[in-house]
């Protein structure tokens, strides 16, 4: 058996899941971005409940991932079974077995089963959830998305095991270049589940399939001196198949993964051409299918082609697919045509800079996120298109220093204006106004309501922030300042608690 070597992050968030067994917690998330090795977590851990002769359960969100996980194991040299029927693998005396979720439905978990790894356990498959809550095994579920309503009555705490912004600083994952360009116009269409009808989303989608291959053609070549291994995630089956066949039209070798296309053999076959370092296929188009078990490190670009207006978890995940660092990959390229990355702005943001501490009850994953603003939206794209990050002082993709903004409010009988070149008084107007605009942008970022915001202005002022002029005043991006004097305020708080 070759011993699973562990980062340093990693075998900290281990030592937390075990504390958090030893307190009473039998069933947790362990919260992994794409890149920080979730599955050697799963090993290593797989590996010491071996050696105390501990029998234990990997469940997989899909069948196709059954084999996926089977490699894995075998790369450490961790002896296991598979729960499937007609599966070549079929060896029930293992004590380490990999089971599908739809498998685990039709069986359940068995009695004599003591720990039990949940992959993608934001997906909470009803009569998966029914077993975890019966089963008195330990339960580690893995997600880079915890925000499905419902995890909180299966699971009891949550380990975040590093940030994305983390992983890119240690060169574990490859920073992206962001571009907001032409996107789906999204007004006045229907809602189905939550989310936008996916008829229309295709009909409207079909209207920008041009400037979509125009986007991927000029930033390829700005940015790789031509095409790169690319992939696409369309409205539906059938808008993607638009794409494919207007890529190809353009002289590109691109290929559908749908469920249309013949099976599971079929698909598999055209992704692993796909992984080869030399394959001739530029892009793989699909509508899900990347977003969970896809792993192919050298995709250079994404195109983000569905818009949603909740789901949270489905674009961290779909942007996660171009992270993987690869050698020779300074940073991967998103052109977002769904409006998706100033939709979700705030809460990527605060996911990639601070991860979780808690399980948020679906709250993140079932809010309607609204449009941006135009004032919203010239704060954090510039003029080049390219999208910066709150901490960017320049353009991630032109060099160009970010332009200190006027912020002009409209109110009745007059104009408040927020200048961002006004160096900060004390107490002065002009301060006083920059500070909440940046706070508003803080609240929006952690899902803070207006009262915080109140409670914090009083905090710096000693008066509630009452006067007419403030009550319309936008959010602006906060800055370093303003994040470490409400850290400061934090660790204040922490200490008078301690205190008492």
């Amino acid at each position: 058996m070759s011993e699973v070597a562990l980062r340093d992050y990693q075998i900290e968030s281990v030592e937390r899941a075990r504390a958090g067994v030893a307190a009473g917690r039998r069933k947790q998330v362990l919260m992994a971005p794409a890149g920080a090795g979730k599955t050697e977590i799963a090993c290593f851990m797989l590996q010491e409940a071996s050696k105390k002769y501990s029998r234990a359960m990997f469940i997989v969100d899909r069948v196709v991932l059954v084999d996926q996980t089977s490699e894995r194991l075998d790369r450490y040299g961790i002896s296991h079974g598979v729960i499937q029927s007609g599966h070549w693998r079929w060896k029930p005396y293992e004590r380490i077995q990999v089971c599908s979720a739809q498998t685990l439905e039709r069986r359940g978990i068995p009695a004599d089963v003591q720990v039990v790894f949940v992959d993608e356990a934001h997906c909470m498959r009803k009569k998966v959830t029914e077993f975890l809550n019966q089963t008195d095994a330990v339960v580690v579920g893995l997600t880079a998305t915890p925000f499905t309503k419902g995890m909180g009555k299966v699971y009891e705490g949550l380990v975040n095991v590093t940030t994305t912004n983390e992983l890119i600083a240690r060169g574990y994952l490859s920073p992206l270049k962001i571009y907001a360009a032409k996107a789906i116009d999204v007004t006045g269409m229907k809602v189905v589940a939550g989310e936008w009808s996916e008829k229309e989303i295709e009909q409207r989608g079909l209207a920008i399939i041009g400037d979509i291959v125009a986007e991927w053609q000029d930033k390829t070549e700005k940015h790789f001196g031509g095409p790169v291994k690319t992939i696409v995630f369309s409205a539906t089956v059938d808008h993607g198949a638009e794409l494919v066949r207007q890529f190809q039209a353009a002289g590109f070798d691109f290929r559908q993964i749908s469920y249309k296309d013949g099976g599971d053999d079929v698909r598999r076959a055209i992704i692993e051409e796909f992984r080869k370092p030399d394959s001739t296929i530029h892009g793989l188009v699909s509508c899900e299918v990347f977003t969970k078990g896809f792993d192919v490190p050298d995709v250079m670009c994404g195109i983000s082609a569905r818009p949603y207006r909740k789901s949270l978890s489905s674009h961290i995940q779909q942007m996660g697919r171009v992270m993987r660092a690869s050698p020779g990959k300074e940073y991967g390229l998103w052109l977002d045509h769904s409006g998706n990355v100033m939709r979700f702005y705030g809460d990527t943001e605060t996911i990639f800079q601070d991860g979780m501490t808690e399980l948020d009850e679906g709250r993140l994953e079932s809010k309607t996120r609204k449009e941006p603003t135009e004032q919203e939206r010239d704060a954090i794209k510039c003029q080049c298109g390219a999208v910066m990050s709150m901490a960017d002082v320049k353009c991630p993709s032109c060099g160009k220093e970010r332009k200190r903004r006027t912020l002009i409010e409209q109110q009745p009988g007059e104009l408040v204006e927020i200048d961002g070149n006004t160096r900060n008084r004390k107490t002065g107007w002009d301060d006083k106004i920059h500070f909440i605009a940046q706070l508003r942008a803080f609240a929006r970022a952690h899902g803070y309501q207006e009262g915080w915001v109140a409670h914090k202005y009083r905090s710096r002022y000693g008066v509630w922030p009452n006067d007419p002029r403030l009550k319309h005043v936008a959010p602006a991006p906060y800055g370093v300042d303003v994040a470490n004097w409400l850290k400061s305020q934090a660790i204040r708080y922490a200490k008078s608690r301690a205190a008492a």
